[in-house]
């Protein structure tokens, strides 16, 4: 089950205003006539469960440029919380995640991977501790799955585990001013700033905590202090051109963590013991994975899709070598397309080329790491 934004009313009324253009009412013959407001937010359907989260508010441009140079705020329905309570909780997280979670201490927030036995990636998780309680803020698609497999290894721990999807909702700030974020005298103890890690998607920001009842009011007062609203497509492509793996678009649980390209900032091997444990230092160790997130330098401007599988060579025959998972045109780069790409392990050394269909067209691109 997932949950509509609070805001969703909110977030459909954003309109761009045209207006006619004076110089046409000045010229004799000119055409003339009238323009009125047109509602320019678009929608995403974010896994398949009904949840939506804004593509847009009107202009993506505008929308990458907050988040370039001042600070966007973007609705996170799409995320959802769990909170165990009880003396043994983080003991309990520290069994089940990649992450060194005994250490941390109030108001921190660390990435971890909750992995099963086999040592896949259930989840891609931020952990939140508070005074009395830790918070994992996670994919609302993957909710009832990480409740369930918390459950299933609960023993003898003293810990309580709670879907508080329902209750908690977040807001993120994103952009080099998102730092300097503060909650107004009007949301005074109606939300609270936290830490979002740098490594969620690429760029520095915070997260907003708020319950249902008060997001409009929190979201208004951010808005007249200046946060401009964006929507995932600006958010996305800030995120590729800065080679940000994200889950459920570029690997899922399906996937090994060595896979995700995305153990410094998830996976701690100086930890004690936690579920799959012997796999993943197993695969530190002494291997390579089958296949691994890397990026893909195109060598001419043609942008694949999301979906496009690649070949290991212009022929485009045999068995594919990877998939892309996400592309972009990266203003920040010249406005090359930027592509992260799930590849096999035998073309996944950097420099090596790889093939692909853009439209008719054969395109060569080459591997390098993220």
């Amino acid at each position: 089950m997932t949950f509509p934004s609070p805001i969703q009313k909110t977030l459909e009324s954003y309109e761009l205003v045209l207006e006619t253009s004076l110089e046409s009412t000045q010229r004799s013959g000119a055409a003339t006539g009238s323009y009125n407001a047109q509602s320019m937010t678009e929608f995403l359907a974010w896994g398949e469960d009904g949840c939506f989260v804004v593509a847009t508010t009107g202009v993506v441009e505008l929308e990458y440029a907050a988040i370039q140079k001042t600070v966007g705020i973007f609705d996170a329905p799409c995320r959802g919380t769990i909170q165990l309570t009880g003396p043994d909780r983080l003991e309990c997280v520290g069994r089940l995640t990649t992450q060194n979670i005994v250490s941390m201490k109030p108001g921190d927030a660390r990435l971890a991977f909750v992995t099963s036995r086999k040592g896949t990636v259930i989840a891609d998780v931020i952990v939140r501790v508070f005074e009395d309680k830790v918070l994992l803020d996670i994919d609302i698609n993957v909710v009832r799955q990480v409740c369930d497999h918390i459950n299933a290894y609960v023993v003898m721990e003293d810990v309580e585990i709670q879907n508080c999807t329902a209750s908690t909702h977040w807001l993120w700030c994103l952009g080099p001013e998102a730092k300097d974020i503060l909650i107004g005298e009007s949301c005074a103890g109606k939300a609270t700033v936290q830490p979002l890690p740098k490594e969620v998607v690429g760029v520095d920001g915070v997260s907003i905590m708020v319950s249902p009842e008060e997001v409009e009011l929190v979201w208004n007062s951010l808005q007249q202090d200046g946060c401009n609203p964006i929507g995932w497509y600006a958010l996305n492509m800030s995120r590729v051109e800065r080679l940000t793996p994200f889950f459920m678009i570029d690997f899922d649980s399906s996937n090994l963590p060595h896979e995700t390209s995305l153990i410094q900032s998830r996976v701690r091997f100086d930890k004690g013991c936690y579920l799959g444990q012997e796999i993943v230092a197993r695969m530190e160790s002494l291997g390579q994975p089958k296949q691994k997130i890397m990026q893909v330098s195109m060598k001419t401007d043609a942008l694949p899709i999301a979906g496009a599988q690649l070949w290991q060579d212009e022929t485009t025959s045999g068995t594919p070598v990877g998939v892309v998972t996400s592309s972009s045109i990266s203003p920040m780069r010249g406005s090359v397309p930027t592509v992260i790409a799930m590849v096999s392990k035998k073309c996944n050394a950097p420099g090596t080329s790889v093939y692909t269909h853009v439209g008719s067209e054969v395109v060569e691109g080459a591997v390098q790491s993220i």
